[in-house]
């Protein structure tokens, strides 16, 4: 006899949860080795190989702007770099799945028509590796490249830790960090915030990470298990949603808003992020208008952390969706940084609150959406929003059950 019709949605759930592949770092780090090999032979010296997590913001992107509190949460997918020593005269990388390697010398003038991701790679081995050193590298990701922010951070953490560990560097974590930030962004041409690079290289699996990215202070927030909150994410396929100049510019438009509130009415004021949210109307009235759609994102993304964290704390997850949905709302109406495919995943998320699901938001600065809800609900919630956006725009979006 089969299961009843209304069981019959939660053995589904089941069985995909069960089935979710969560490669742990050391199976990561063996596969990077064996890339390493397979690509440039075999060799008696012994490779180094590093990993880290692939990071999501939960409340995190406003800080690529201005030295304002985020919350990130380390994904169970990462990437792994294996190095080792080359005697072959040059530097070469391989990244899994590619058919040939890059080769890459002193000047970076001749990677212009390099990925970004080759690029952040080898710029942060040329600031790293001594005088006259060559390495053969190998890199194996299980990050979407469209969650951008998470992709890089753990990209570029890995690389600068296989090369410290490869020859004994002696730089502190807070200087890799910063290497690592000013490397992407100088490859990029996209703002950076350290917040993600504090998570990928310090934060701890299965736990929220609070970072302050003016004091760069971090800390830890018990994350409920899995059989209480459930995630997901989703690929619209559409990649970085907006150039870089957008970033640029809004990163600019942060500075100089913060520079005309110090000249009216606000003399103490050091960042937006001294701002408080009950001297934000204030605010936005002596503010040039198109300052202000700016200004009151940035301010209340910063106040939406602490009310996120409160809600951590308490175990609210209702209120933790809403919030996920409120920045989502202020992304897509201040900010301009989503699209109608990601705002149409956000909103069949929310549909389905009364059926289990918390909340969705955009993640980053490709068109990943992460999607929150009790854990036997969020399977289903992947598949209506793949059904939902094939129906309307002709896309099938990537799922990944987290």
């Amino acid at each position: 006899m089969g299961a009843p019709p209304y069981v019959t949605p939660y053995l589904d759930a089941l069985d995909r949860l069960q089935e979710r592949t969560i490669v742990r770092p050391d199976q990561l780090t063996n596969r990077s080795r064996t890339v390493l090999d397979e690509h440039f032979g075999t060799r008696p010296n012994v490779a180094e190989a590093a990993f880290a997590h692939g990071i999501a913001g939960l409340l995190g992107e406003h800080t690529h702007y201005f030295d304002g509190f985020a919350v990130l949460m380390p994904l169970p997918l990462g990437t792994a770099v294996a190095a080792r020593i080359s005697q072959e005269g040059s530097c070469r990388i391989i990244f899994e799945g590619g058919e040939e390697a890059w080769t890459f010398g002193a000047d970076p003038s001749s990677d212009t028509d390099k990925p970004e991701w080759v690029r952040l790679s080898e710029e942060i081995l040329r600031r790293l590796l001594p005088d006259a050193a060559c390495v053969e590298v190998a890199v194996v990701s299980t990050i979407p490249s469209a969650c951008f922010d998470g992709y890089m951070a753990a990209l570029g953490i890995a690389t600068a830790r296989v090369a410290q560990s490869l020859f004994a560097l002696s730089q502190t974590s807070q200087e890799i960090q910063r290497l690592v930030c000013d490397a992407i962004e100088s490859c990029t041409g996209y703002p950076f915030s350290i917040a993600y690079l504090i998570a990928a290289d310090e934060a701890l699996p299965r736990e929220y990470a609070l970072v302050d990215t003016h004091t760069l202070e971090h800390l830890s927030l018990e994350t409920p298990s899995r059989d209480i909150v459930g995630w997901g994410l989703v690929d619209v396929g559409m990649g970085v949603l907006q150039h870089e100049s957008f970033h640029t510019k809004m990163r600019e438009r942060a500075k100089s808003a913060a520079e005309t509130l110090r000249r009216k009415g606000f003399p103490e004021l050091g960042s937006l992020r001294d701002l408080e949210h009950k001297d934000l109307k204030v605010a936005l009235d002596v503010l040039p208008r198109k300052y202000r759609p700016i200004v009151r994102h940035l301010v209340t993304e910063n106040r939406r952390v602490q009310k996120l964290v409160a809600a951590i704390q308490r175990r609210d997850w209702q209120m933790f969706g809403a919030l996920l949905l409120m920045s989502h709302s202020s992304h897509q109406k201040d900010w301009g940084s989503t699209n109608e495919l990601v705002d149409a995943a956000v909103h069949e998320t929310e549909t389905m609150s009364i059926e289990g699901m918390y909340g969705a938001g955009i993640t980053g600065r490709g068109g990943c959406v992460l999607v929150a809800g009790q854990p036997f609900i969020v399977p289903r919630c992947l598949d209506r929003i793949q059904v939902a956006l094939k129906e309307r725009f002709n896309i099938r979006p990537d799922v990944t059950l987290l």
